[in-house]
């Protein structure tokens, strides 16, 4: 027996080391699998048919660390999905023609710990409550050269841009400048515009010398909010906020806000769902991939579902049964239609 025993246990030594080598490779299979498998957040990928997704907003959405959950089911819509690392390998092994979209670089009005409080001073201005908004202006891609890659503009031909009325006395003020003849035009006007760092620009002709130029509403200071999803409450991913991830969930947010502010039911039982930008007047602004996102709402179980009405054409072709397609072009219409639906 003792011989028996001592042979079993040689053997066993023997098989020991191969086992624990395909142990060891299966370990890192897999460990290397989930590794090309994880999402790069700061890459976004839109592809021809992209993946919409609804995200639910009542109870994850914090204005002044105040949960906002008022009645009824409130959900806000995305559409693309981050960039996978083996992707990401691929892509800098062959080459690309359609590169994702990297979130790092993209305007400061789009990112969340901005876009998110605006919205909800929207929402709170609405129900009343005495909150006043600033204005951003921000300029990327120069048209001239000596000019900063992006920009945040101050003030243009003595016009503080405090707000958005002040923005909108400037461009008419460059506009009317537009309409003079060419040669009058060229002769004789001339912009000046400082930056928030103080850095003064002199530029010939009439508008901002830079291909893209945003805004946003800003809420003011004393004012925080933002969406938070379980776990990330605790985990350090402030970072993540200020990625230029988009605000077409902006009249969600504001129309959150607004009825938990106002106590009003505007649910009454529903599942409300929906897409599109705000500015500071409540106007509903125009987003991308409304069908994905459509798609998306109807199947998380949506019934209403608010879209700009500018792009409410866009959806003609779509069957969506059991869920309302409601086309507003402010919040107030949106708010109007909810305690009272119409056709």
């Amino acid at each position: 027996m003792r011989t028996l025993r001592a042979d079993t246990d040689d053997r066993a030594s023997l098989r020991s080391p191969g086992r624990r080598r395909r142990r060891g490779l299966i370990a890192g299979v897999v460990v290397l699998v989930l590794a090309l498998a994880m999402p790069i957040p700061w890459l976004h990928v839109i592809s021809d048919d992209p993946p919409g997704t609804a995200w639910r907003l009542d109870g994850r959405l914090e204005v002044n660390d105040t949960s906002i959950d008022p009645p009824g089911r409130w959900t806000w819509l995305a559409v693309g999905r981050p960039q996978l690392v083996g992707e990401w390998l691929w892509d800098q092994a062959v080459g690309t023609d359609d590169p994702p979209a990297n979130l790092r670089d993209g305007p400061i009005t789009r990112s969340p710990a901005l876009s998110e409080p605006s919205a909800a001073a929207v929402g709170l201005r609405q129900a009343g409550r005495d909150v006043p908004l600033g204005l951003l202006v921000e300029a990327r891609d120069p048209l001239v050269e000596g000019l900063p890659q992006s920009a945040i503009i101050a003030a243009i031909d003595g016009v503080q841009l405090t707000d958005r009325q002040a923005w909108e006395q400037a461009r008419s003020g460059w506009e009317a400048e537009a309409g003079l003849p060419t040669s009058a035009h060229d002769a004789n006007h001339q912009m000046t515009f400082s930056l928030r760092d103080g850095r003064t620009f002199v530029t010939d002709g009439g508008g901002l010398p830079y291909g893209q130029v945003t805004t946003l509403d800003l809420a003011p200071e004393g004012l925080s909010a933002g969406i938070t999803f379980g776990i990330t409450r605790w985990l350090p991913v402030d970072w993540f906020r200020e990625l230029s991830l988009g605000s077409s969930h902006g009249s969600m947010v504001a129309l959150t806000t607004y009825a938990h502010a106002s106590g009003k039911d505007l649910a009454q039982g529903r599942h409300i769902a929906g897409t599109g930008g705000i500015l500071g007047d409540g106007t509903i602004t125009r987003i991308g991939g409304l069908e994905a996102k459509a798609r998306a709402a109807h199947r998380a179980g949506a019934q209403v579902m608010l879209i700009p009405a500018s792009q409410r054409y866009r959806l003609e072709d779509e069957h969506l049964p059991g869920m309302s397609l409601v086309p507003v072009e402010t919040l107030e219409d949106a708010i109007r239609w909810l305690e009272q639906p119409v056709t």
